[in-house]
């Protein structure tokens, strides 16, 4: 890989990931803010924020596919597909709303840690992208083992994820984005 080319790639990696940070990080504020009476609005919020994490993940497999994992853009699909669900049967979702979630983050952490475990030869501090997969992996079977915890406690379990999940994704874009910028200074 030229020197170019591998500061584009993870110039790029990194502002996909800052990006999907902030959304779930605005995710665990709007889910925190939301009243029980609006359980609706939390499947709709849910389901927008997948989609719109499916559809970054896919694009950054699509951006460049031979650099990057199939497990990205299965991980986007399954949460492209998991948003469409919501917001198609926002009914039923509501009343799945905590198995939904349990699966989603436990088939979407897992494919995260295959992709930290991808990545660990080129990526130094590939550890953040492991700690997201855990995390998630962790929420995602804590959410199945738990579905009576009620809708509170599901409220209150993503806002947590989202936030901690949020916070990790950023670490790991903005390390890469260092690392594309400490390429740079290094080629000069």
């Amino acid at each position: 890989m030229s020197d170019t080319a591998g500061r584009k790639l993870f110039q790029h990696s990194g502002t996909a990931l800052i990006f999907r940070g902030a959304l779930a990080l605005l995710l665990a504020f709007l889910v925190a803010s939301l009243p029980v009476a609006t359980v609706f609005a939390l499947v709709y919020v849910f389901g927008v924020f997948a989609i719109t994490d499916g559809l970054t993940n896919m694009a950054h497999y699509f951006y460049d596919p031979a650099r990057h994992s199939r497990w990205s853009l299965i991980g986007g699909f399954i949460s492209l597909v998991t948003g469409l669900v919501a917001v198609s049967w926002p009914g039923i979702t509501a009343a799945a709303l905590g198995v939904l979630i349990g699966a989603w983050a436990l088939i979407l952490g897992v494919s995260q840690i295959i992709l930290a475990m991808d990545t660990r030869a080129n990526v130094p501090r590939w550890w953040s992208w492991m700690a997201t997969g855990i995390v998630t992996t962790a929420f995602g079977v804590w959410v199945l083992l738990n579905p009576g915890l009620g809708f509170l406690g599901v409220v209150a379990l993503l806002a947590a994820y989202s936030a901690v999940a949020g916070i990790l994704l950023i670490i790991s874009g903005i390390k890469l984005r260092r690392r594309a910028s400490s390429s740079v200074m290094l080629a000069h």
